[in-house]
């Protein structure tokens, strides 16, 4: 396994949570016990979500190594993030899990980025 493969696997996460957002948001409130409000919002939000897939599979494809080491640096950073959140704007708890899948794949990212020679926090691209 690669970081490049890993990232691609990421990509199709991304993109399968996206799908959903823009076609059944409904469904997705139900399934989190959420009223169904903000639909619209929801959808373009799962444009942006599908996009930004788009965007890690190709990169993932063209092995665009200090993307990798980008995502895997924000993607640490996100269950902090998320936490700090839920404190300071009394949101529910439930929300941190919606990021354990980047944090868990960001891990996985460093650990075959390190097992290729890469430190993502100390990478600097070639030009």
């Amino acid at each position: 396994m690669t970081a490049a493969r890993s990232m691609m696997w990421f990509s199709l996460y991304i993109l399968a949570a996206g799908l959903p957002m823009v076609l059944a948001p409904v469904l997705i409130l139900d399934v989190l016990g959420l009223p169904p409000e903000g639909i619209d919002w929801i959808r373009f939000l799962g444009v942006v979500v599908l996009i930004v897939g788009y965007y890690y599979f190709n990169l993932s494809r063209t092995r665009v190594v200090a993307f990798f080491c980008w995502s895997v640096q924000m993607r640490l950073a996100i269950v902090p993030v998320f936490a700090l959140l839920i404190l300071l704007f009394d949101m529910r708890p439930l929300y941190i899990l919606f990021v354990v899948p980047d944090f868990l794949g960001a891990v996985w990212t460093w650990s075959l980025l390190r097992r290729e020679g890469v430190n993502p926090f100390r990478f600097t691209p070639s030009t």
